[in-house]
C-alpha cells in the first residue's frame, strides 16, 4: 500500500570541496569515485524509482549524467562548511519534488562517504521501513566505547559518565547504537513540516563495523582501500 501511494527516490549529496579530506567525494575505491559507488548501488535497488545527484561540481554532475541519474546544480551557499544536510535536503525537496504540488515521496538519503553500504543494505532498510509505521529510519552501528568516553579539561581527561564504567567489562554495559551516516529514510512531507529529519518516531537498520565505515579523513580512506578488494563489488 505504501509503495503505491508514495514514490521512493534516492538523493545523493556530492559537493566538490570538503574540509578534512580534500575533494573527498572524488576519491576512488577500486577505480570508482565514492559518489559513483553510491549511484551504482542506488541503481541496483529494487525499490528506488528515481535517483537525484546534487553537486556544485560540473565534473561530478557530468559523471552523473553518464550514469543516467537526474542531476541538480547546487547553489554555492549550500556548499559551505556551515551548510547543513537539512538545508540541502530542504532545497532539494522544495525545488525538485514539489513541482507537481504533491508531497507523496519517500526519500532515501545516501551520502557518498559510506563505500561499503551496498544495494542489499539499501533494499533491506527500505523493506523494513515500508513494513512499519515508523516515520524515519536510519542505519546505525554499535558504539562500543560510548560509556568509556572522555573529554579534555585543560590538561586532564574527565569521564563523560561514571568513571566506574571505564574499567567495567564492555559486555556488562548497555548496548548503545550511533548513526553511521550510510542510510536515512524519511517522508518528504514530514521533512517539510519540521524543516529537518524528524527522529521522534524513528527505527534503525543495524550494520556491522566494516560496512559502517564512513570516510572523514585520510586514515579512513587508507583503511577503506586496504579492505576494498574484499568488501566492494567491482562494477562493470
Amino acid at each position: 500500500m505504501i509503495k503505491k501511494k508514495y514514490k521512493i527516490v534516492g538523493f545523493i549529496p556530492a559537493k566538490k570541496k570538503s574540509s578534512d579530506l580534500k575533494d573527498k567525494n572524488l576519491k576512488k575505491i577500486n577505480n570508482l569515485s565514492l559518489f559513483e559507488l553510491a549511484i551504482l548501488n542506488a541503481k541496483k535497488s529494487k525499490f528506488i524509482e528515481k535517483i537525484y545527484l546534487s553537486s556544485d561540481s560540473d565534473f561530478i554532475l557530468n559523471k552523473g549524467k553518464k550514469h543516467k541519474v537526474d542531476t541538480i546544480k547546487r547553489k554555492k551557499s549550500l556548499c559551505t562548511s556551515n551548510a547543513s544536510a537539512n538545508s540541502v535536503i530542504f532545497d532539494f525537496i522544495k525545488n525538485n519534488l514539489l513541482k507537481d504540488n504533491k508531497n507523496n515521496y519517500i526519500i532515501v538519503y545516501l551520502q557518498p562517504t559510506s563505500p561499503f553500504r551496498n544495494n542489499h543494505h539499501i533494499d533491506n532498510s527500505i523493506q523494513y521501513f515500508l513494513k512499519t509505521r515508523l516515520r524515519t529510519l536510519l542505519s546505525v552501528s554499535e558504539n562500543k566505547n560510548f560509556f568509556k568516553s572522555f573529554y579534555k579539561n585543560k590538561k586532564t581527561l574527565k569521564s563523560y559518565f561514571n568513571p566506574h564504567f571505564v574499567t567495567k567489562n564492555r559486555q556488562n554495559l548497555q548496548k548503545i547504537y550511533a548513526p553511521n551516516g550510510a542510510i536515512y529514510i524519511f517522508y518528504a512531507k514530514d521533512f517539510m513540516k519540521y524543516k529537518k529529519i524528524n527522529f521522534f518516531n524513528a527505527g534503525y537498520y543495524l550494520m556491522n563495523k566494516i560496512d559502517s565505515i564512513d570516510i572523514d579523513d585520510k586514515d579512513d580512506l587508507e583503511l577503506t582501500k586496504s579492505l576494498s578488494k574484499k568488501y566492494i563489488k567491482i562494477y562493470k
